[in-house]
């Protein structure tokens, strides 16, 4: 991960940027390994999923276990 130190706090790059349609959901995963889990709808990934469906995290699992 990249982490770029700013006046109040921290800007992190994602360490991985996968889209979970192979492990059952039409989302794109954005993983940091410190900031956890944010989904996308797109792979422009410009609004994050607020509440994740249970569809979602049952891909992201499947996707965890794959590792």
């Amino acid at each position: 991960m990249t982490c770029i130190r700013i006046e109040h706090g921290f800007i992190c790059g994602p360490d991985v940027y996968v889209n979970l349609k192979p492990f059952g959901a039409h989302v794109w995963l954005e993983w940091h390994k410190y900031h956890g889990p944010t989904f996308y709808r797109s792979e422009a990934a410009i609004n994050p999923i607020r509440v994740p469906s249970k569809k979602t995290w049952e891909a992201f699992e499947k996707w965890q276990q794959s590792q």
